[in-house]
């Protein structure tokens, strides 16, 4: 995934300036909050892409959007309406929580199951990625799959380890094909 140099930059520039007025995590949060907010509006997305609509509807709409994250947040995202950036919001809050992540020594992986896991579950395979990447802070999120039939996958950045019934599934029908 190529990330713009205008978002990765907008991010840095982010991250230093909430580190520098104590607000790391409350930014943090909040670009959370951008970033599941622009995954799910399909209306939102439409709105922050279209050179039609004027900056200050844009940043009207934002501002009523995120009306509830921290002053600081709020300052940035009218600030990138104003440069004509704010179709690049998403990307620059997915920057920031990596960088977040990279500053704290965080790790961030995903576990794709083919039903949701309980808490108990959660904790439990927590343990296991930490373990397995060798860390001692692991972000870990679930994804549901139900093509996976069963089993567990594992992504870490660009590591994968695919424990599930599709794939051995898949290796078993290779097997009695080419032999």
């Amino acid at each position: 995934m190529s990330v713009s140099r205008i978002a990765s930059r907008y991010s840095k520039s982010l991250i230093e300036s909430a580190r520098d007025n104590g607000k790391l995590e409350a930014v943090k949060a909040d670009m959370e909050t951008v970033l599941a907010t622009c995954e799910e509006s399909k209306e939102l997305r439409n709105l922050l892409k279209n050179p039609i609509i004027k900056a200050s509807g844009k940043r009207a709409v934002l501002a009523k959007v995120f009306s509830k994250t921290d002053g600081m947040t709020q300052d940035f995202i009218a600030y990138l309406a104003e440069k004509r950036r704010e179709s690049e919001l998403a990307t620059i809050a997915a920057q920031y929580i990596g960088l977040y992540n990279q500053l704290k020594g965080i790790s961030s992986a995903t576990v794709i199951t083919a039903t949701a896991l309980s808490q108990e579950t959660m904790s439990q395979m927590k343990k296991y990625v930490s373990v397995l990447l060798q860390k001692n802070d692991v972000e870990l999120n679930n994804k549901v799959d139900a093509a996976i039939i069963g089993g567990v996958i594992i992504r870490h950045e660009d590591k994968l380890l695919d424990k599930s019934v599709s794939k051995e599934l898949r290796e078993i029908r290779k097997t009695l094909i080419y032999n």
